[in-house]
């Protein structure tokens, strides 16, 4: 008797086997998805002029929230103060630029631009100094333009976007 049901019960788990499977007639191609347009942003130049008399040099900025900060209120006139014996030109902006969420630390190189964040100073430096995590750099002199800003005495410079 067990014989005769186990060969029905057999037979129908075989057949709902088959009736699940799938079948070739219709193969199923996955879809490809477009590879969607992207959009044109413009960009946003890093780069900025710094004039001093009648020399122009180049520095390119930074890519975080206090370099994006100096960028916005160009073009700037500041006199740049001697500071440490040549050792680095500072001036306040008025107001502070934004530190918030910057990450600080930085051993300073002739040519960075840097913010020395418990006074608010932007500080270009024109020596190497030893490394501080008060210091956030927001950008660096291109080339060996630090030349024109390495001499003794305040210095009144012209801050532009190229």
């Amino acid at each position: 008797m067990k014989k005769f049901l186990l060969i029905p019960l057999m037979l129908l788990t075989v057949m709902s086997m088959a009736a699940c499977g799938g079948s070739d007639d219709d193969p199923v191609m996955p879809e490809t998805p477009e590879t969607p347009e992207q959009p044109e942003t413009p960009t946003t130049s890093m780069k900025l002029n710094i004039t001093v008399g009648s020399r122009t040099i180049t520095g390119t900025m930074e890519d975080n929230a206090a370099a994006r900060d100096f960028l916005s209120r160009l073009p700037l006139e500041v006199t740049l103060n001697d500071y440490n014996n040549i050792t680095e030109k500072i001036f306040y902006p008025s107001p502070a630029l934004t530190t918030a969420g910057v990450t600080r630390g930085c051993s300073p190189a002739p040519g960075d631009i840097t913010i020395y964040v418990p006074w608010g100073n932007v500080a270009i430096f024109c020596k190497n100094w030893s490394r501080s995590n008060d210091l956030i750099k927001i950008g660096r002199i291109d080339g060996d333009g630090i030349g024109v800003l390495n001499v003794a005495g305040d210095i009144a410079v012209k801050f532009e976007r190229q």
